[in-house]
Parts: structure tokens; C-alpha cells; sequence
């Protein structure tokens, strides 16, 4: 069907969408005949919401442990398909040729951005490539050997101090995993002094101030110390690979000194976005209709989509509720496929007898439960309901994590 394309999809991003996406097309006869690559710059990708317990080492991480997903070999093994390790460089259109950083390309009748987002500090942060991130295997790796060098280092007197700037939910559960150091750790790791700062008046801001309350009060009996109303004015080298930061709050300012700092205040579009021709909200996000479709300007162009962190999806009354969690990235793989293979279905030299085959919509989720967990503790949240639990959460975290795991084996 491809003709002349190298492919017949085309996915730019292969965790949660990407590899959810080539499940979906393969469970249906047609999709099963459609000729699939994926470029994604990693060839597995760790199970990002449990992140900060890989982290510490609470988990076992690796794809033995069942805790990394083998993207690349799963999608190798769904043939016609292929898995191509590589950086984006541009990506035209019109033609649906993706540029990739060695200079070869790749073309797909049907194109599907799922790049996700990435975590970084502002660029007007002075020093804010400093504090480390989390979310992809490489900074993954390098923020877990930074935790165990940090911690583990014999010779240093006292204890070790950890900021995590932001008090979302990363920021919390970051923080408050490793505060639960103190009651269980590797051999050999001192426990760490860990301080969150914010720079709202609530930790959790996105949900319902019960939950904000609870963090708060919950961190702080696991020794964590809150700096709320904070700002970090910069991040600075200091001896010794420790870092200094620059704060400011309360009418105040003051240094603090750490071995380590980590960045959740919040994620950002992807740096390679705009060099993909396609449009672009005020914030830099992927602007997507309905169905997620992705048109590109001045055209009326219908086989591209986008999906999951890296969308936006105005429609109706304007701008629908973003939820940046992995769970938005399943459903809209679910949706994407259906309208792929609409699509497929038409003949490609036509010019879609009525504009194009008619689209099946993304589902609205205006609320979904939120499961929070602050070390030994966690919370689930919905709406104004919150329900503590000494580990039940976590325990069901885990849970999904196996069924996830178990979807791809």
C-alpha cells in the first residue's frame, strides 16, 4: 500500500503511544498488513510513572526485572516492522520524509508524532541544565548512578542533602521516595536530607487542596523540609560536583547547598518541534483537532496525527483538559489506529470522495483518578475525594506496572 513511501506508518516516538500504537494496529487483520517503523532514539524505555522507585533502587530496573520495556526487539518481532534508533532532525509534510541527525531519512504515507515531552528547567533559569531529569533511559541511567555515587560515598561526614524543585506529583513522590531512604536503602547509602521546593502555596496545585494538604503534612513526617512560596533564582556549580542554589521567598533570599537536584516543576515540548512544520499552540505544543489530526498550514492534508504529552486538542468550545499522563497516551494510540485504518482502507491516489473518510474522535476525560505516593505513604485522588492508604496504592502501582508489562510479553 505504500507505493511510493518507504512505509506505510510512520511513528516518530516509541514509548507509551508508539509501541501501544503498533499493538492496536496489529490486533485487526488490516493493520496487520501495514508496513510500520518506529524512531525513537532509545530502544527500550523504563515504566516512567514508577520512575522515582527505579531510582532508589525499591525496584529492580532492567528488562529482566520487568520494569524496562524492550520497545525495540517488541516492535522487531511484529513484522512487516522495523525500529530505527536516531535523533529527529526535521521532518517535511508534504513529502513525510523524517530527517534523522546521521542524515538519512525515512518516508510514511501515514505519519504519527508521539514524541512525548521532556523535562527541563526554563531556559531563562540561569544554571537550570543542572538539575537533573528522569524521564528517558539516558537521563534515567545518569540520575540513578548520580543517586548511588551521592549517597554511597564513604569518606564524606553527614548527610547528603537532595532538592527536587517543583511540587507537583513527580515532585512529591520524588521527594518523598527519597526520604523513605531512612527506612529502607542499599547497603552502604547514608540517608539523604531531602528539601522540596515550590512555587505555589499548595504542593500538588493541579488537584483537588486535600491532596495538597496531605502531601504536605505527610512529607514532613518523613523528615522532608518544604520550602512553599520558593522560587530557584539559579543554579550554580559548586566543589566537588555539588551544586548551589539561589532562592528566593517569603520577602527573603538565601543559598542552599546540595549534592544533588532534580527538576518536576513541570515539562516542556520537545526542542524538535518546530522543525516539523506543523502547527504550533502559543505554548509550543502540537496542535491537534478531534480526531488528532495534525494538518499541516495551508493544507487540507489528513494523514498526519499526534498524540499523548506532545498535543494539544482544540475542538467544540476551544482547548480540551490536557492529561499528561501514560494512560492519555493508550487511549489516543486507541484512536489513532481506528483513523489509520480508515484511512488505509482508501484508496491513495484518490482525493477522499467526501474531503476524507469520516474520523473517529479522541474520548474527553475531563477527571481520571490520581494515585500519589509520598514514600511509605499514598493517596488516591478523585475530584474532591481523597483516600490515604499505608501502601494500598503503591501496591496497585505496581500492579498495573506487571499488567503493562504482561500487554507486551
Amino acid at each position: 500500500m505504500s507505493h511510493d513511501y518507504d512505509v506505510d506508518v510512520l511513528i516518530l516516538g516509541g514509548s507509551f503511544l508508539g509501541v501501544e500504537l503498533v499493538r492496536q494496529l496489529r490486533r485487526r487483520r488490516r493493520g496487520r498488513e501495514l508496513d510500520i517503523a518506529v524512531v525513537d532514539r532509545c530502544v527500550d524505555h523504563p515504566y516512567i510513572p514508577l520512575t522515582h522507585e527505579l531510582l532508589t533502587e525499591r525496584l529492580a530496573a532492567g528488562v529482566d526485572a520487568k520494569t524496562v520495556l524492550p520497545s525495540a526487539d517488541w516492535v522487531r518481532q511484529r513484522s512487516p516492522a522495523r525500529w530505527v534508533q536516531g535523533d529527529i532532525a526535521a521532518f517535511d509534510p508534504v513529502s513525510h520524509v523524517v530527517t534523522l541527525a546521521d542524515g538519512s531519512a525515512l518516508s510514511g504515507r501515514l505519519v504519527v508524532v508521539a514524541l512525548g515531552s521532556e523535562v527541563r528547567a526554563p531556559a531563562g533559569l540561569p544554571g537550570g541544565e543542572l538539575l537533573r531529569a528522569y524521564k528517558f533511559r539516558d537521563e534515567f541511567e545518569a540520575s540513578k548512578a548520580a543517586i548511588a555515587e551521592r549517597l554511597s560515598r564513604s569518606g564524606d561526614e553527614g548527610e547528603a542533602c537532595v532538592v527536587v524543585v517543583g511540587g507537583g506529583i513527580t515532585g512529591v513522590e520524588m521527594a518523598g521516595e527519597l526520604a523513605h531512604l531512612a527506612a529502607a536503602r542499599p547497603d552502604g547509602w547514608r540517608v539523604p536530607k531531602v528539601v522540596l521546593v515550590h512555587g505555589g502555596d499548595r504542593l500538588l496545585p493541579g488537584l483537588h487542596p486535600r491532596g495538597g494538604r496531605w502531601a504536605a503534612r505527610v512529607l514532613a513526617e518523613q523528615g522532608v523540609e518544604l520550602a512553599l512560596s520558593t522560587r530557584v533564582e539559579a543554579v550554580e556549580a559548586a566543589e566537588g560536583g555539588a551544586l548551589r542554589l539561589r532562592l528566593s521567598g517569603q520577602g527573603s533570599a538565601r543559598t542552599l547547598d546540595c549534592a544533588l537536584g532534580f527538576w518536576a516543576g513541570g515539562v516542556r515540548p520537545p526542542k524538535i518541534l518546530p522543525e516539523l512544520g506543523l502547527p504550533l499552540d502559543a505554548r509550543g505544543w502540537l496542535r491537534v483537532g478531534p480526531s488528532l489530526q495534525c494538518y499541516p498550514e495551508h493544507t487540507d492534508e489528513p494523514e498526519i496525527f499526534a498524540g499523548g504529552d506532545v498535543a494539544r486538542i482544540y475542538g467544540g468550545d476551544g482547548q480540551w483538559p490536557t492529561m499528561q499522563r501514560a494512560i492519555e497516551a493508550i487511549f489516543a494510540a486507541q484512536a489513532i489506529a481506528k483513523n489509520i485504518l480508515r484511512l488505509a482502507a482508501a484508496s491513495p491516489d484518490s482525493e477522499y470522495a467526501d474531503g476524507v473518510p469520516p474520523m473517529h474522535p479522541h474520548t474527553l476525560w475531563r477527571d481520571f483518578p490520581h494515585g500519589v505516593s509520598a514514600g511509605a505513604r499514598s493517596l488516591v485522588i478523585y475530584g474532591g475525594l481523597a483516600l490515604p492508604g499505608a501502601g494500598l496504592n503503591i501496591w496497585f502501582r505496581r500492579f498495573l506496572m506487571r499488567q503493562y508489562m504482561r500487554r507486551f510479553s
